[in-house]
Parts: C-alpha cells; structure tokens; sequence
C-alpha cells in the first residue's frame, strides 16, 4: 500500500490507532479519547456507524471494569487499614509508675532511741513501676492484666513493700518481685470489675482516698495504720490469691466486697480473709466504709490462722467547699484471739515491744485539711490520735499516739511534686509498742535492721522530724 495518498495515509494512521486501542490497557481518560478518535474515522468516512457504536460501547465497558477494579482494591486495602487500626485501639500496653525520694532529719528516730538524718527513701508514697496490658472485648467489656513493684530509689532494692526495710529478698525463695501487684481484671460497665490475684483491696484505697497527707509515707495515716492493724501487707490492704468484685455506680454508690483464699491440706478456711464496704460520692461529698475479718499468720507459716486475729472497721468522710477539702475519719481494730498472736504477750495482751504490725485492740480517729492557693501550690495538714484499749486499766495509755502533720506541695508540672513536711508525734513514758513517723524504712544510719522485728525507724519515745523532697510520676 502507497502511503504517499491522503486517503491510504488517513486510513492507516485509523488502522493504527484502533489496533492500539484494542491491544493497549485503557487509561484514566481513555473513553474521551477513544471517542474523540472514533468520531473522526467516522466523519472522514473510514468506519460507518455501526462500527463507531460497536467500538465506542467496547471501550467504555473496558472502561467501567476498570474503574469498578481500581475501587474494590481501595477499598480493600481501606478495611485492612481500618481493621488493623481497630486492633491496634482494642490492645494497649502502659508502662507507669512514680518514685519519690529526699532529705529527713528526725529525732528518737531508731530503736535505740537516736536522733537522725540522711537520704529519704518513698517519704510521700511508695516508689512503683507497673506494667498494664488491656484488651477491648466490646464496647462494653474489657480485660487488664497488671503487673507492678516496689522499688527504693535509695537502695535499688525490688520487690519488697515497705515493710522490708528497703533490703532485697531475692534469695529467699518465694520471694516476691511483683509485691504490689499480680492481677488479672474484667471490667465491665454494665456489671463491675472482677479482680483476681494479688493486688490491693478496698482498705488500702479508702486509707488514701480519705487522708489528707493522701497516705504519705511521712506522718500520714499509713504509719497509723500499720502500727493499729488497719494497714499491712500482709492481707488487710493488700492480700494473695484475692478474688475482689467492684460493683457499676449505683445513684453514687459503689459496693466493693472481696476474699482472700489461704488453705491448708485439710483446713482451707486457714489464713482466708474477708471485707465488705463501700463507697459513695454526692456532688462536693464523699464517704467510705470497710468491715475487714483478717487471720494474720506468721512470715513463715502465712496460713495458719484459723480465727480471725484482727478485725477492722473503717469510717470515714470529705467535703469540698471551693479550694477546701476537710476529711474526718474513725477506725476500730479488735483483737478476738490475742492469746494465740504470735508476738502479743498472754499474760497481758497488750502491744508487743518492738512490733508495729498492729495485732491489738485500738480505736483511731484522724481528721485534716487540703487547701488549694492555686492549682499548682497546696498545703494540707493532719491529726492522728490512737487509743490503746488491749487493757481495759490505765496502762493502756502508754501506747497511746497522738501526731500531727503538716506540709506544703508545688507542682509546676502535672508529672512533678517538690514537698516540705513537718511531722510530730507524742508519747507517753513507758510506751512498750514501737512506733514511727516515717512508716518502716530503715533511714540512713549506717546500720542494718534486725529481723526480728524491730526497725530502724521505731522508737517508744516521742518523735519528731522534717522531710524535703521530690515526686516524679509517669
């Protein structure tokens, strides 16, 4: 063919391109052009009608499957990313915790009654870090996994609560690295949370909640606690095998109840503990309630006590009137059995010396204050006073407590608290039952604290002392 014609060089240039068209994938704007093309053939008369239809319709259809094609991958690839997404926001991880350290100076101090100073160890609450795992089951469900230890930013020590001096334990065995908390939890909205494992139980939140040095290490209700029996590791505010239910809010009310399995072969009501109680929060006001039943074991036979051994009744309430919060607080521990206690004396059943665990008979009552200057300046102060009635004579007021507390905390940033706290406590001559301010870690005086029970940090005399330092959480 001579292409040297109009005709033959216009019919060619067709063939060409609709061969093109009919091998070649249609692109974004294929239609327009096909069409624009077709239209010209058939005006110079190389296709006819039909075959500009039949053409015309074929590129179209190419067209639409194409487009219908490059949509179903986006969408697709769209649901991968939503999907992933939706996992990602159902499963989160959190690692947290705090650590709190500074400077204390106190007198009559230690056992042998000496004044001392040096580097605090958790003077406003104890240093933790955690690990929290959760999953969103539905909207309305999700499960928790929580994993958290003490630690003493002084020492480096793990896994022990303050009631292990600050010295690691890791040759024992047993020995427990995840002191404060081993758990796993459903909540859900509708029904509450169920917590089983080791963890806190209803005592330890209200003793907070209701304090107003907020459970301070120095000078706070904490000491109070662990010296009358209301506050211990030992199954009061912190049990094993510990099976809690929290209830949905109910007009403001939450029921919490919880037990506490020990068992023996033979005896599974041995070391078993129960509470029950509540909280409820009405606009500015707040009250808290806990009946606990406790069998306080030995540290090497934890679950041989059958009766209960200390029984807690915890009191107490808050109102908040623009930057005021008052609180007021009263507690009864009774001692059913104090025959059978090991450390409490059967001839007189009173404090034992050099113990602060708390097996007695006593009623506290403590009352403070939190004011705000601004959001990130407040002072608060508290009164604790402990009444000894193991024995029903006057004796019984050599153990008496009465303490005093006071402080000033900054907060520049919501993760940083710098503090100052002035702490006194009174005594009576002849107190037998060991007490202090600074809960039970051992302060720096060169020596190691004997493990029979006395601490470094116990006296019978009065006590008194300052503490300056700083909180960081995360």
């Amino acid at each position: 063919m001579r292409l040297d014609t109009p005709v033959n060089k216009a019919f060619y240039q067709a063939s060409m391109v609709l061969a093109l068209l009919a091998s070649a994938p249609i692109t974004a704007h294929a239609g327009d052009e096909v069409k624009i093309l077709l239209e010209l053939l058939l005006e110079k008369g190389i296709i006819t009608q039909e075959e500009f239809d039949q053409k015309l319709k074929v590129a179209r259809e190419k067209e639409e499957i194409r487009a219908f094609n490059e949509a179903q991958d986006v969408r697709r690839a769209n649901r991968e990313i939503d999907k992933r997404a939706e996992d990602e926001r159902k499963f989160k991880t959190q690692i947290y915790g705090q650590v709190s350290a500074g400077y204390y100076q106190a007198s009559n101090i230690t056992s042998a009654n000496l004044d001392a100073s040096g580097m605090s160890d958790q003077p406003k609450a104890n240093n933790r870090v955690g690990l929290k795992v959760s999953r969103e089951l539905d909207p309305d469900n999700s499960a928790m996994i929580t994993l958290e230890s003490n630690f003493s930013a002084r020492t480096g020590a793990i896994g022990r609560d303050a009631a292990g001096y600050g010295t690691a334990n890791i040759g024992t065995p047993g020995a427990a690295m995840f002191d404060r908390e081993a758990n796993v939890r459903w909540i859900s909205k509708n029904y509450g949370t169920f917590i089983l494992g080791r963890g806190p139980n209803l005592q330890n939140d209200l003793s907070g909640a209701f304090d107003s040095r907020s459970n301070w290490n120095f000078g706070g209700l904490k000491p109070i606690g662990r010296y009358v029996g209301f506050h211990g590791a030992s199954g009061i505010n912190r049990a094993d095998k510990l099976f809690r239910y929290i209830s949905p809010n109910w007009n403001g009310f939450n029921l919490d109840t919880g037990v506490s399995f020990g068992g023996v072969p033979g005896n599974d009501e041995k070391g078993t503990n129960f509470y029950l109680g509540g909280r409820y929060k009405n606009g500015n006001f707040e009250a808290g309630y806990n009946h606990a039943q406790v069998r306080l074991g030995g540290a090497t036979a934890p679950t041989k006590i059958q009766d209960v051994n200390n029984e807690v009744n915890f009191l107490a309430a808050k109102y908040t009137i623009d930057q005021l919060t008052i609180n007021v607080g009263f507690v009864t521990t009774r001692n059913p059995n104090p025959t059978s206690l090991t450390g409490i004396p059967e001839s007189g059943g009173t404090f034992a010396t050099g113990r602060t665990d708390g097996k007695v008979n006593a009623n506290t009552w403590f009352t403070g204050a939190v004011y705000r200057f601004t959001p990130q300046l407040s002072w608060n102060a508290g009164y604790y006073s402990v009444n000894d009635r193991t024995r029903q004579t006057e004796d019984n007021k050599n153990n008496d407590v009465q303490m005093f507390a006071t402080g000033l905390t900054y907060s520049p940033y919501k993760e940083w608290d710098f503090f100052v706290d002035y702490v006194t406590a009174r005594r009576q001559d002849g107190a037998t039952g060991a007490f202090t301010i600074y809960d039970k870690w051992g302060p720096e005086t060169g020596s190691v604290c004997a493990s029979s029970g006395t601490g470094c940090s116990e006296s019978t005399k009065s006590q008194s002392g300052i503490s300056v330092g700083a909180q960081y959480k995360f």
